[in-house]
C-alpha cells in the first residue's frame, strides 16, 4: 500500500503538466546556454589556444601578450588578430589579478605572482581575516604550484562557470513543483479525505516529503546532464585534471579543476534538497501554493540584489553560504572559514552540512506541523 502511494505521488510530480513545462523549459535553456559557449569560442580560437599548451606562466609569456592589448572604454581587451587570439586564455588569467585598469609599468616591475600575492592580501585584509584563518590559507598556498603552467582547459573551464546558473534554475523548479505537494489538498477539497484517512497525518507525510526529494532530485541530475552532455561533446574533457587556478587565479586551493567540479555537483544536489524542504514546508504551513510561491520568488529576488557589508562578519559569512553564492564560484576565493565541530571549513565544505541539517529540521518540523492539522482548516 505505501508503495502504491509513493509511485502514485511520483506519477502526480512527473506528469504534472506544469512541472513538465518547466523541467523541458530549464534543459533547453540549460542547452542553449553550452551552445553559446561554443559560439564564443570558435574552433580557430580553440586551435590557437592549444599552441600555448605546456607553456610557463612567466615574464616572457605576458610580454608576448602585452604588445596585442588595447583599452575599449577603459576596459583592457586582446586584438583578436596577428595571432594574439592565442592569449586569450592568459589574459583570463591576468584580468582578475590586475583589474580592468592595466598598468603596464607596475605589471612588469611587480610580476605577475607578486600582484597575486598582493591582491589576496588585500582581500584577506578586507575580510578581517584571523591569524588561525590565515595560517589555514598559507598552509594551502604552499602546497599550489608556482609558476603556473598553462595547459588546455576550455571544456572544464566552460563547465565550471555555467554551474553559476544552475542554483536558480534548480530554485525555481522546486518552487514551481512543490510549492503545493501539500498546499494542493487545500486547494483540491482534498483534505478532509486525507487527513481522516489510516495514512493521512503520517505515512502519508513522509511519503509526498519523499516523493517530492525523489522529483527533485531526478530534474537535477537531469539539468547537469544537460550541460555536461552537450559541452563535453563540443570541446572535449581535456584539462579536467589541471589546476584550479587557471580558471580562477585567485583561489588558494590546491585542487584541480575537475576536482572543483565534483564540489559544485555535490553542492548543487544539496542544495536541490534545501529548496524542494524549504519549499514542501512553506506548503504545509501556509496551506497555499501561491503564497509559498510569492514569498520564494521574494527570496530569490534578494538573493540577486542583496549584499553585505565586509565589516558585518558574522552576518556576511552566513549570507555567502547560500547555494547561489557557492555555485557563482565565489566560494572558492572566499577566504572566511567556518568553524565547525573545532575545525576550519571552507564554505563550500561547510553549506552541504548545513543544508542537509536544515532539509531535517524542515522535514520535521513539517510532520509535527502536518500532524496538527484539523479536517476543513
Amino acid at each position: 500500500m505505501l508503495r502504491t502511494l509513493y509511485k502514485f505521488e511520483l506519477k502526480k510530480l512527473f506528469l504534472s503538466r506544469v512541472n513538465l513545462i518547466a523541467m523541458v523549459g530549464s534543459v533547453l535553456v540549460l542547452l542553449a546556454l553550452a551552445v553559446s559557449s561554443f559560439s564564443e569560442d570558435l574552433p580557430s580560437d580553440r586551435a590557437a589556444a592549444r599552441a600555448l599548451d605546456g607553456r610557463i606562466v612567466d615574464g616572457r609569456l605576458f610580454e608576448e601578450l602585452e604588445s596585442g592589448l588595447m583599452s575599449v572604454n577603459g576596459v583592457i581587451t586582446l586584438q583578436l588578430s596577428e595571432g594574439y587570439e592565442q592569449y586569450a586564455p592568459i589574459l583570463a588569467m591576468m584580468t582578475p589579478v590586475t583589474g580592468d585598469e592595466f598598468d603596464p609599468v607596475r605589471f612588469r616591475e611587480m610580476g605577475f605572482y607578486e600582484l597575486r600575492r598582493q591582491k589576496i592580501e588585500q582581500r584577506m585584509e578586507k575580510q578581517a581575516l584571523t591569524e588561525e584563518e590565515r595560517a589555514y590559507w598559507e598552509a594551502k598556498e604552499a602546497e599550489v604550484s608556482k609558476p603556473f603552467v598553462y595547459h588546455y582547459h576550455s571544456g572544464p573551464a566552460n563547465l565550471l562557470k555555467s554551474f553559476q546558473a544552475l542554483g536558480f534554475f534548480i530554485f525555481l523548479l522546486a518552487v514551481v513543483g512543490l510549492s503545493g505537494v501539500y498546499a494542493g489538498e487545500t486547494a483540491d477539497n482534498m483534505n478532509q479525505f486525507l487527513l481522516c484517512s489510516r495514512y493521512g497525518k503520517k505515512k502519508l507525510y513522509l511519503i509526498k516529503f519523499a516523493a517530492g526529494l525523489t522529483w527533485i532530485l531526478a530534474a537535477a541530475v537531469l539539468e547537469i546532464l544537460a550541460l555536461v552532455v552537450p559541452i563535453g561533446l563540443i570541446f572535449g574533457m581535456e584539462g579536467a585534471d589541471e589546476m584550479l587556478q587557471l580558471v580562477k587565479p585567485l583561489s588558494m586551493l590546491p585542487y584541480s579543476i575537475g576536482r572543483m567540479l565534483a564540489v559544485c555537483a555535490a553542492v548543487f544536489l544539496m542544495a536541490a534538497l534545501l529548496f524542494a524542504s524549504v519549499t514542501m514546508l512553506l506548503s504545509v504551513v501556509t496551506q497555499n501554493a501561491l503564497g509559498v510561491t510569492c514569498g520564494m520568488l521574494g527570496y530569490l529576488i534578494v538573493d540577486l540584489f542583496a549584499s553585505v557589508p565586509d565589516r558585518f562578519t558574522l552576518l556576511q559569512t552566513i549570507w555567502n553560504l547560500r547555494p547561489n553564492a557557492i555555485l557563482m564560484n565565489t566560494g572558492f576565493v572566499n577566504y572566511r572559514l567556518i568553524h565547525l565541530g573545532g575545525g576550519l571549513f571552507p564554505s563550500y565544505q561547510a553549506a552541504p552540512v548545513i543544508y542537509v541539517v536544515i532539509a531535517v529540521a524542515a522535514l520535521l518540523i513539517g510532520r509535527v506541523r502536518y500532524g496538527r492539522l484539523q479536517v476543513g482548516k
